[in-house]
């Protein structure tokens, strides 16, 4: 078994990466676990790559069917694009007046500093979470510098809040309408990307002394892609380790 998670989670997880892409990362994250061989297998459960490479074959031929691919062209544009690029507008605001601030002297946190790159609408829910929260602890001294930092929080507050909604309803909505069989397609693109993501687990892992090795293990080949949300983030998200489905 790739993951315990259930059904209904893998398929929002899947729905949210082409399969093509998958099945191109497929190829290098089972290629360079290869050639580590049994010191990357025995981090991983019994037969963990050949169920992975399962996976990916499964995919490969599951894309093909002719239901599956108009679904998955239908689900690429959606109606979190505009609260997506919203959200990110904010992000900016929030990142150019902390840059401003530490200019002037002030001591904020790095990560209010600089936006991390993100795709997913739960990447980018979770960055602003972090953002707001931030903010908030960091209001007095970017008072003293600039203008009231709560507005500023209160927009975000209400982009975040709408992104979530948006997106909860939007997955309910697919997911009511959507035939069994492409369920299962997406559930099978969430159980293979969530393979490649604990191998690279146990590359970072296995590599733990070399960052360069460790750093062969990524998904940059299929975040090379840009989605239509990438699009709107402005690039394309970087080289992950271990995060929850949730999360990506």
């Amino acid at each position: 078994m790739i993951t315990n998670h259930p059904t209904n989670d893998l398929a929002k997880t899947g729905a949210r990466h082409r399969a093509g892409y998958l099945v191109q990362q497929a190829g290098y994250t089972l290629g360079i676990a290869a050639a580590d061989g049994a010191a990357l297998s025995a981090l991983l459960p019994p037969n963990y790559l050949d169920q992975v490479a399962q996976a990916r074959n499964d995919v490969d031929r599951a894309r093909q069917d002719k239901v599956n691919m108009e679904s998955e062209s239908k689900h690429a544009t959606n109606a979190q694009n505009t609260q997506v690029r919203a959200a990110k507008v904010w992000l900016r605001k929030a990142v150019k007046r902390s840059q401003r601030a530490q200019r002037q002297g002030a001591t904020v946190a790095a990560e209010l500093t600089q936006i991390g790159r993100t795709q997913t609408v739960p990447a980018v829910l979770q960055q602003v979470s972090k953002v707001l929260a931030l903010l908030a602890s960091h209001a007095a001294e970017l008072d003293s510098l600039g203008p009231a930092t709560q507005p500023l929080i209160d927009e975000g507050q209400q982009l975040y809040d709408t992104l979530q909604q948006v997106d909860a309803d939007q997955e309910q909505t697919r997911a009511a309408a959507l035939p069994a069989s492409v369920v299962a397609f997406y559930a099978r693109k969430g159980e293979l990307y969530l393979g490649l993501k604990v191998i690279n687990d146990a590359g970072h892992e296995l590599h733990a002394h070399d960052p360069q090795a460790a750093a062969k293990y990524n998904l940059s080949i299929l975040y090379r892609h840009s989605s239509p949300a990438a699009a709107l983030l402005g690039q394309p998200e970087p080289n992950h380790s271990g995060t929850s489905p949730a999360a990506n």
